[in-house]
This record gives C-alpha cells, structure tokens and sequence, in this order.
C-alpha cells in the first residue's frame, strides 16, 4: 500500500475518524500493483482483507481504537467476478463477488453483538466468545475456557452467564437485492439474495436504490421447526457479506453502447426528421395512432429536472394518460413501450394495490420477525418507467396512493413505526377506459372519464381515442391490419415480413438511442423557443378574459409545455431547444385541449380536468340553487316539481339538465322530499 502511495489517503481519513473508516480503493489500482494479490483477493477476500486491515494500520504513526477501526472497500471489481442472482453457484462460495440489482427491502439498523463475553457461575472468570458475521445463530460456550485462565468445566457442569456490558457491537442491517427488472425474461419472477451489511456501510441505503455491491458470499443452513424440535435441512441458504457499496449515479449507466452506436448516434445530431424516425419506430404493427405515438416518444426522452435556490424542485418527467374505447390496442401499445423503455416495469390495475404501487412495511423472517421497509412498483422504476394499463379497474383507496409519486416524485411512508420518504423519480405512462365502457356522443368526454380531478389534473398530457366507423378509414385501417397478419404469417412459414413492418429503428437501437440521449443531453430553452411558448400561453388564456369565460388553460399546462419541448430537442441530441422544438409541443397540447378540455360551445376549458366541473357546469348549479331558495321562500319552506321545471325554462336551463341537477342534489342528501311531490332544500 506504500508504493499504490495510499499514505496520504489513510492519514486523512485517519483524521477523519470515526466519521469515515472506510479506505475505497478500485480494483485496478490492486491489479496494476500486483495482480497475484489481486487475483488472491477475489479467491479468499477474507484472508487479503484482514492483512489489508493490518497494512492500514502500519501505516498510522499511532495505534489505539481509531486503527483498528478503519476497513478496506474493494470497488469495480472485473467483470470475472461479477454475477447476477439468479447465476450465483457452489463455486462462488467464499469468493469476493459483485452483484448489480436493485434494493428491494432494507431493515433498521441494529447492534449485532461480535464479540461475546461470558462469566462462568463456578470460577466466576470472564472469557470471549468470537461471533461469526454471517451466521444466523449466536454461539454460546461449549466449556469454560482454562486458555483464558477459566476451569475448563464443560456447559453440563456449570452454566455461563452473557455479559452485554462488556461484549462488543457493531451497528449492523439486512437488505434484499433484487435482480433489475429490465434484465428479467418475460415471465421470470425477480430473484432476490439476503445481504448483511455492517459497521459504516449500514444505514446508507433505501428502497428503490440500485447499486453495485461487493462482498463475500456465504452459506447458512436451514432449519425447519417440528414437533420433536428444529430439524436441520441439507439445502443451505445464500447470503452476502457486505464488502462496499457503489451506487449507480450515472443515469441509465448499465445499458452497454459500443462506440460504433455511439457514432450512429452523433450522425443523427443534425437530422431534423430523426423524431418522425422514432415515432414510426413505435410499434410499427399498430396502424395510426401517430398523435399518441409522438407524445409518448417525447415522453420516453423527458425533460429536464430542475433545483432552485430554495430548495424547490421541478420534475422533468412527463406523466401521460390514454383514455379510449374498446380494441383501440392501447394494451398493446404500452406493452410496446414498456419493451423499449430503459428500465420499465409495467402492471395492470387490477393485479395493482396500494403496497404494490408505493411501498410496504411489512412483517418477515428475512429481519428476524421485524418490521421490513419493501418497496413496491413506483419506487422500483426510481430513474426509469412506470407503465400502468386498466388504470381505472384500481379501487380508488389504491389509486389515492398515486398523487405524491406522481407530482413531488416521492414515496412517503409511515406504517408499523418506520417512517421514509423514497424516490420515484420515473415518468408513468397509463390507459383506461371510459365510464360506460365506450365513448357516448351525447356527453362531454371529461364527463366520461372515471378518475378523479386530483389525478387527472397531474398527467401533462391526457389523450382520448374514440372508435368512430368511417367507411374509407375503416377499410384503409382493414387492409392493413390483413398485411400485416399475412406478413405474419408468412415470417412464421420461414418467409420474410413484408415491407409493412420495416421501421428506422429496431426495439434494441431505440432503447440504446432514449438511454443515450438521457444520459448525454441536458438541452436549455433558447430565447426563440420561450417567446414561442410565451406567445402560446398568453392567446390561449385572453380566451378567458371575456365575460363569463372558462379559464382555458393554467400555469400547469406551460411547465407540461416546457417539458414536451425540453423533450424533442432531446430527441434530436441538440443541447438546445429551438422554436421547432417548441411549436412541436404546443402542437401536442393544442390537441390534448381539443379532445379533452373542449366544452360543447367549442371553449376550451381546463376545469374539465383539473377540478371536474366546467365553469358552465359551475353557472347552472348557481343557477339552479337560486332558483329552489326563492320557490322554496315563496312556497312556505318547500316547492314542486312543476312549479321547478317551469322556473327553470324560464331561467333558460335545459331541461334535461335541469333534471340531472335535481337527482345529484337527491343523492347527495342536499335535498329532501318531506312530502310527496313537495321538495325541500337542506341547507336553505
């Protein structure tokens, strides 16, 4: 360690005592020094880290607590010694191994006793009993020790009594890594491994974290209880011994791009068509849909998070909701996207719970019976993709979960007494159906929409798709949907698909193309492209300075705005976002609008799908509620149904909703029919 000129490094973190005790010192620096002890490192980590305990210390000018206390972290290990969970074998047993997953459970830091020191109830001498680390159980004396001056009475003629006081600790924590879900197979369920980590590793990670841990794999032996007592199994259990902890940074970093993609890549830098290129790469098999498809493809790229000075932070994700009518293959299409998406993880509403959605805390032997931090769908996809279809089959309790992750981008929790707020930071791409099961021409499609304006109200961008039969469109769509079976089927027969399916990008290359961009382009507005979303801003909103005009848009529109151009100018790996980056996301909203926030005199009105009630809506129960007060003066504390429709004609509300406005107010027990055909208002 003298010569790798680390003096420096240990003196200073000498001094730094004990607020940091760990020396990081990268694998290939050990390599280039010595690859025998290199290679013996990997082979038996315990035996070269305990002499590299005692290098550590010759090299302090004193000896005391302080040098006994400093430890030496391995990190970046070769690829030779890296392994996924699922391929851990025998023969890694004892090796120095590197895992690459996701932190999926973590439990609280707790003191593990080390060093246990008994008193024997004949001699009354105290003697130490060495624990082991990884094992799970404590081991108590077997005799009294006379190698420590005891008598040396076995455990049948004396008894041994523990000494806390005077044993020693070391603050310790069980975590669970899981396997990264872009990693899986289809189908595979996500396997996990136990890993203990202790002295000053523990306490650093949460839930949702993904990392590179180092450490040394051991064996347990199983015991299953019975009724004649515990009985030992030959199946042993896997766990690791912590070594050092590396935490992935560096945005979409375990995605490999060669140099020769890296160059495809910067050749597509100035090709103002390389967004149309990615859209017609979305799921080419599904015919149409060119509007969600480009909203989705600036969704897959983001835009960009910002930190204030006060500590605010504004996400740059893009969060985006379809809504639509049977057999739009909205299914697929997210499906689709959760395939090309670096780091998705997609699920249904209905296999969807609160727990699943968030985080749980839940009770397991995995920490000894304790209470057990589990994080669920949200904070897995921290710095990737939540893809959820059948938003609308969730209950609502469980759907209630999604308004902190989708806005702040947190996970906060407080059940069983632990208390954490975890990350995740991920952009959530939904599909739901109507109401009634299918768009009705005759309602508002706001109206149709069975979520809450809470929830509405944080998707940037909400789409409607509605299946109207149209002869031309219909038989253009028929047609290709045939080809595209034939081609299908064609490939199957050992044929080649038809010129149909062809797309500019391949699911791989686009994945590699989003996880580059992101990691590489951080684009800032240009003044252009503010003017042009200023300019937007401010037309759309003098609609609402007439009287009696709906607020069309809000502030929260012009930041989903800014996002979307933020967006496609990452799309095109340009550092800055011009006007055409921006007309391109006022296009995109401007549609939103159109479809979702129109009223049926053709305003455009966000109240629709921020609040859940249209300011004309707003009018005609003003209307209404004035109306009953003065029947019901006039009438002597009630009125009829007659004399109610006739005021209302007179007022000029319809009578349809005239009526409509009566039955909600029934069934939220605002209004009360005393006595037949005689209606009374309850809070007059």
């Amino acid at each position: 360690m003298e010569e790798a000129g680390f003096r420096p490094a240990v003196l200073a973190l000498h001094d730094r005592f004990p607020e940091d005790r760990s020396l990081e010192v990268p694998f290939a620096t050990i390599d280039a020094a010595d690859t025998g002890l290199a290679d013996l490192l990997l082979e038996r980590p315990e035996e070269v880290l305990d002499a590299g305990r005692r290098a550590l210390r010759d090299l302090l000018p004193v000896a005391g607590p302080e040098a006994d206390g400093l430890r030496l972290r391995p990190v970046g290990l070769p690829p030779t010694a890296h392994r996924t969970v699922r391929g851990l074998r025998e023969s890694d047993l004892n090796h120095l191994v590197a895992i690459d997953g996701i932190v999926r459970r973590v439990t609280e830091v707790r003191p593990q006793i080390r060093d246990a020191v008994f008193e024997c109830a004949v001699c009354h001498i105290q003697f130490h009993e060495p624990q082991d680390d990884a094992s799970m159980t404590f081991r108590e004396p077997l005799e009294c020790p006379d190698s420590q001056g005891g008598c040396g009475r076995p455990m049948g003629r004396t008894r041994f009594r523990l000494i806390p006081e005077r044993s020693s600790y070391v603050d310790a924590q069980r975590i669970e890594i899981q396997e990264n879900p872009e990693s899986l197979r289809r189908g595979a369920h996500p396997q996990g491994i136990a890993v203990l980590l202790t002295e000053d590793l523990a306490g650093h990670v949460l839930p949702g974290n993904r990392v590179v841990l180092a450490g040394v794999l051991k064996s347990y032996q199983r015991a299953t209880v019975a009724r004649g007592g515990a009985i030992r199994n030959t199946t042993f259990d896997l766990l690791i011994v912590g070594v050092s902890v590396e935490s992935k940074q560096v945005e979409y970093d375990d995605i490999e791009i060669t140099p020769e993609e890296e160059r495809l890549f910067l050749g597509l830098r100035g090709d103002p068509t390389v967004v149309d290129k990615i859209v017609l790469s979305l799921a080419p098999t599904i015919k149409g849909m060119e509007q969600e498809k480009e909203a989705i493809a600036l969704q897959l790229f983001g835009g960009i998070e910002k930190k204030h000075s006060d500590g605010i932070r504004v996400r740059g994700d893009i969060h985006m909701l379809i809504v639509g009518d049977p057999g739009t293959a909205k299914s697929q299409l997210l499906r689709y996207v959760a395939e090309v998406a670096p780091r998705a993880i997609y699920t249904s509403g209905k296999g969807a719970t609160a727990a699943g959605l968030t985080a749980a805390a839940v009770k397991d032997d995995f920490a000894g019976g304790r209470w057990v931090l589990e994080a669920g769908m949200l904070v897995l996809a921290d710095g990737g993709m939540a893809v959820i279809d059948e938003l609308d089959k969730m209950s609502p309790e469980d759907r209630s979960a999604m308004h902190e992750a989708l806005e702040q981008q947190t996970v906060s929790i407080a059940k069983a007494g632990i208390t954490s707020t975890l990350n995740a930071r991920c952009p959530v791409l939904a599909a739901a159906n109507p109401k009634w099961g299918r768009f009705s021409p005759d309602r508002t499609i706001s109206e149709q929409i069975d979520l809450p304006p809470t929830l509405l109200s944080r998707f940037d961008v909400i789409f409607s798709i509605q299946d109207h039969p149209n002869q031309e469109r219909d038989r253009r769509l028929a047609n290709r949907i045939l080809a595209s079976h034939r081609d299908g089927e064609a490939a199957g027969a050992g044929g080649r698909a038809g010129p149909s399916e062809t797309a500019p990008f391949s699911a791989e290359m686009l994945k590699k193309y989003i996880a580059f961009a992101r990691r590489t382009v951080r684009p800032v507005l240009s003044d252009e492209a503010l003017l042009a979303l200023e300019d937007f801003y401010v037309r759309v909103r003098r609609q609402g300075e007439e009287p009696n005009a709906p607020v069309p848009i809000t502030a929260r529109q012009l930041e989903a705005l800014v996002r979307l151009s933020e967006a496609a100018a990452r799309a095109r790996l340009s550092p800055v976002a011009g006007a055409e980056d921006a007309g391109r996301a006022i296009q995109i909203m401007e549609n939103y609008l159109k479809r979702v926030s129109t009223t049926e005199d053709g305003r455009l009105d966000i109240d629709l799908t921020q609040s859940g009630v249209s300011h004309s809506q707003r009018e005609r129960h003003d209307i209404v509620m004035r109306l009953m007060r003065e029947l019901q003066e006039a009438g002597g504390g009630t009125f009829t149904y007659s004399a109610f429709r006739e005021a209302a004609e007179k007022a000029g509300v319809e009578a349809g909703k005239a009526e409509a406005l009566l039955v909600s107010l029934r069934n939220q027990g605002e209004l009360i029919e005393p006595r037949p055909n005689q209606l009374q208002l309850v809070r007059f």
